[in-house]
């Protein structure tokens, strides 16, 4: 049975991509989390403008820790 960790990290008001299609501060941010095997899953609008994002990914075989790796 796989094993999940989690983690919900928050993104602020989205701004216009400054560069490149999507090259915006949160697209950055969600593509350097999943550079470690985070995979977003849900998103929720917060009263402030900002985003909170649920994370997952698998935990390894030989952690049973649970924390981040």
């Amino acid at each position: 049975m796989t094993r999940w960790e989690y983690l919900i990290i928050s993104l602020g008001e989205f701004k216009p991509a400054l560069s490149s299609p999507g090259g915006s501060e949160s697209v950055n941010l969600l593509n350097r989390e999943g550079g470690t095997g985070w995979e977003a899953v849900g998103m929720t609008p917060l009263r402030d403008g900002s985003f909170a994002v649920l994370m997952k990914r698998p935990v390894e075989d030989g952690d049973r820790t649970g924390r981040p790796r």
